[in-house]
This record gives C-alpha cells, sequence and structure tokens, in this order.
C-alpha cells in the first residue's frame, strides 16, 4: 500500500471526458527470422510475467481514500490479468505510416479503465513491411518522463536474449488493500503531517521569494517569459475528446553540431524546430502574432541518480523568438529565454510544493476540473502558454523486447485545456525521436506542423552545417512513410 503524492494525483483529478492524462511511448520493432506474430505476443506476455515486480505500476490499482478527504492509494490487482493489459491491434491495409499515425490518435483519444492498472501495451500488427509496434500506454499519474524511461529499461533489454528475472513467490497474491478504517487513519496522518511540516515549506517559500526579489532589484537580471503574456492562438482553447498526432525523427549528432556551432543545447536546437514549424503553419493561415509563441517546458525536480517512479516536475516558460524568420538570430534568442527561464525556475524551486494534502482536495478539484470541461472557460481564459514542449533523454543503447530489435521510441503525450499542442522529443541511441500530440480541435493537420517542423530543421541545418552533399540528402525510409511520395518522418 502506498499513498499517492499531490503532483501524481493531480493528474487523475484534472482527467475529463476531453482531457485525458495518459502518456505513451512507441516501439517500433524487427521480428526476429524464427517467430510468428501470435508466437511473439504470447512469448512477451509470459516475459512480462517475470518482471512485475520490477516496475510497480504493472500490479496496482487504485483505492479511494473514504469520501475523497485525500489523495488516494496504490494497491495489489489481486485479480491481475496480464491478457487485459497485452493485447493485439491490427493497421488496416496497406499498413502505411499515416494509418499508424491515425491508429495511434484513435487510441490516444481512448480513456483508461481505472479498476484495474493504469497501463496497456497495444501490439500494432499490420505493417507493410512486416515489423510491428508497441502503443507502451501509461497513466501520468504512475510516473513522468524520466522515471518512464527506468521503467522501459527493466521491461526490455540491451541484447537480443532476454535476462532472467522471476517474480518472488507469492507476489501477486499479496493483499495490499486498505481497509475504511485504516484509510481513513492515513489519510488523517497525512494531513495532520502536512500541517506539521509547514514551518520547513515556509522555510522553502521564504527562500524563493528572497531569491525571486533580489533577481526583480538586480538590473542585470531578468524574468524572461515568466513576465511576459502569450498572444492568444488556435491551440489555445477548451480541448475536446478527439486527437491529432504525427511523428517524425532526427540525426542527433547533426542536432548536436548545429547547438555546438552556435553554443546551445540540444534542447536549444529542437525547440527552435518547433518554433520554426509553427511560424510556417501560422504563416501559412495568415494568424501568425507578432510577438514570439510562449512554450511551457516541464522540468525535472529530481536529485541526481533519483530513479523512484511518480513524478517530480514543474514547469518554466521559453519564449519560442517566432517573429524571427531567420532561423539562426530565432535560435539565440530561444537560447537567452532557456537560460533566464532555467535561472528563474531555479530561483523558485524552493518553493515548489509536492506534497499538498488538505482535507477534501480531491473531491474540490475534481469538481472544478469538470466545470472548467464542460463551460469551455479555456476558449476565452487568459493564455499561460501557448502550448507544451518536452524534451525527455531516453536510452542510449539499442534495446530489445523478447529478442525483437527495438528500431524507434517515439513519444506520445498530453495536450491539456488552454494549450492544445504538445511536442515532445525522446532520444534513442543516435535519433531524436519526436511527436506532435494534440486535440483534434486545435490542431486537426498534426502531419502539416511535423512537415513544417522538418522544412525548418533542414533550413537550420544547410545554413550552419558545412555543406556535404551525403548530409544534405533527405533520406525517407519507405517503412516509416506513407509512401515514396508520402510525408517524410525520417531526416538526416
Amino acid at each position: 500500500m502506498e499513498q499517492l503524492g499531490a503532483v501524481d494525483a493531480t493528474f487523475l483529478y484534472s482527467e475529463t471526458e476531453s482531457m485525458l492524462n495518459h502518456i505513451a511511448s512507441i516501439q517500433r520493432l524487427s521480428l526476429p527470422e524464427d517467430t510468428d506474430i501470435p508466437t511473439f505476443i504470447a512469448e512477451f506476455k509470459a516475459l512480462l510475467m517475470t518482471r512485475l515486480h520490477l516496475i510497480p505500476y504493472l500490479t496496482r490499482k487504485l483505492q479511494e481514500a473514504p469520501v475523497q478527504i485525500d489523495h488516494p492509494f496504490w494497491v495489489r490487482d489481486s485479480a491481475f490479468d496480464i491478457n487485459q493489459h497485452v493485447v493485439e491491434v491490427a493497421l488496416p491495409a496497406p499498413g502505411t505510416f499515416a494509418q499508424f499515425e491515425a491508429k495511434i490518435a484513435e487510441l490516444h483519444a481512448e480513456p483508461m479503465n481505472r479498476d484495474r492498472p493504469l497501463w496497456a501495451i497495444k501490439v500494432i500488427t499490420g505493417f507493410e513491411d512486416g515489423t510491428i509496434a508497441y502503443y507502451n500506454q501509461v497513466h501520468h499519474a504512475c510516473l513522468d518522463g524520466i522515471s518512464g524511461q527506468t521503467a522501459i529499461m527493466q521491461m526490455m533489454d540491451t541484447s537480443p536474449t532476454p535476462r532472467q528475472e522471476s517474480v518472488p513467490e507469492g507476489f501477486l497474491q499479496q493483499d495490499t488493500s486498505v481497509s475504511f478504517s485504516e484509510a481513513l487513519f492515513r489519510s488523517f496522518e497525512n494531513l495532520i503531517k502536512y500541517q506539521l511540516d509547514a514551518t520547513n515549506r515556509s522555510i522553502g517559500s521564504l527562500e524563493s521569494m528572497v531569491r525571486v526579489a533580489q533577481r526583480a532589484a538586480d538590473p542585470s537580471k531578468q524574468f524572461g517569459a515568466f513576465a511576459e503574456t502569450p498572444a492568444r492562438t488556435q491551440f489555445n482553447r477548451t480541448i475536446r475528446k478527439n486527437r491529432s498526432y504525427a511523428a517524425g525523427e532526427y540525426s542527433l549528432s547533426n542536432i548536436k553540431a548545429i547547438g555546438k556551432s552556435l553554443d546551445c543545447k540540444v534542447n536549444d536546437v529542437f525547440m527552435n524546430i518547433v518554433a520554426g514549424g509553427l511560424r510556417r503553419y501560422l504563416e501559412r493561415q495568415d494568424a501568425l502574432p507578432l510577438k514570439g509563441l510562449i512554450a511551457g517546458c516541464p522540468v525535472s525536480l529530481r536529485q541526481p541518480g533519483d530513479t523512484r517512479l511518480g513524478n517530480q516536475v514543474t514547469m518554466m516558460k521559453v519564449n519560442l523568438a517566432t517573429e524571427y524568420a531567420d532561423p539562426r538570430i530565432r535560435l539565440l534568442a530561444i537560447r537567452d529565454s532557456a537560460n533566464v527561464a532555467k535561472a528563474v525556475t531555479a530561483d523558485i524551486a524552493a518553493g515548489v510544493d509536492l506534497a499538498v494534502s488538505l482535507p477534501g482536495l480531491p473531491a474540490v478539484m475534481r469538481a472544478t476540473s469538470q466545470l472548467l470541461d464542460s463551460s469551455r472557460a479555456f476558449d476565452t481564459a487568459p493564455v499561460a502558454v501557448n502550448l507544451v514542449i518536452s524534451n525527455v533523454p531516453g536510452p542510449r543503447e539499442t534495446l530489445y523486447s523478447n529478442g525483437a530489435k527495438v528500431l524507434t521510441h517515439y513519444p506520445v503525450s498530453i495536450p491539456a485545456h488552454g494549450a492544445g499542442v504538445n511536442v515532445t522529443v525522446q532520444s534513442y541511441v543516435d535519433r531524436l525521436y519526436f511527436a506532435i500530440t494534440a486535440c483534434a480541435e486545435a490542431l486537426p493537420d498534426a502531419d502539416r506542423l511535423r512537415d513544417d517542423m522538418n522544412a525548418a530543421y533542414i533550413e537550420l541545418r544547410d545554413l550552419v552545417i558545412p555543406f556535404n552533399i551525403a548530409t544534405l540528402k533527405l533520406k525517407p525510409t519507405v517503412a516509416l512513410t506513407q509512401a515514396d511520395t508520402g510525408p517524410i518522418t525520417k531526416v538526416a
């Protein structure tokens, strides 16, 4: 039995029919030559059954606190059935990349069943090249992006031969459910502990206030995008249930070379690519704001070496400088805005409260979320950020699952009320895999934005990286494109 923290639980409270708070990663796999799909899936299920003890969320389900007085508990699912979590989903013929993207959008718009553990692996079959894919779905209440990579490493292997694991005897039979009286006692204990810790929280809040005041008094320091009000775009609205999805990938070495040439980080370069794509997309509709769009960027609060599951994040704001047409000027502006955002986030980090516990908070937050959802309040509410851009470091080694080689590591993320577009990037070996996950009303054509990002990347690369005909060629891969003339998702 374990009680959820406030940040984890918030992903449950804010969830509505329109705003679903699960995330996913997508692994494209090449099957071993000596197997077929039914055999592979059966063996994969058996393999996962030997690793249930390594990844807590695989066998934990929710149990609410009495009358929602405090945060829910994680308890063991005594009726756990692997067949409810690993299922095959077939693409329609001929199994193109565009059909795959449409299927991901469809799957991601379906709510998760809260009566069992909040994860699923949909094994997608029917690709025209014979590969398969995992739509590896987990509710955000279970983990954040960093801890999600830890779970992936536990689930998979670094060689074609799976390592041997064994679940402790009686693991699934352990009863971790909470009686009414115990849940009530634990909830009151948590509420009282939070109140008694007020002094320590006050010290953290005071430290943040002092650092912010010092920043405000120092003419050499700024607040950057934290002090800016974003212009409203079509992305800033109350979102609806349907999703649009598009994915792509870039050479990590090329992104690093671009960053090195202009003294910028990999994330600065990626944000510039997103900014260039947004500029193209909105210009085409004569809807580009005169001032730069502002991105909300999740920032990890984890200490080095902390691999616990659960969410330990806050959000910083970065100006994407979309008013600049020159990608080099835009990149330098983004770098400077990101540096200020990191400094401001460091100033306020001590005051970030990840353990809020107040009587009746779950019920209040759920009711508020439903009200905001039904009233479409975010259609007119002040804009906090225009979109969310997230960067998650992924595995550096080639991974295998039940002997199948993992070819890709695409993310699938969460569009939110007020910010209906999310662009997330994950690294894997020597590639950057990115995806646009959006409310279909806010961005009906995510593939167009993906193509605009690709054009922005090529423009920046050609301006910065010394001319090399082998480097400048686009390298569409038939297995990763709609057709020979379809959208390019893999760019050198």
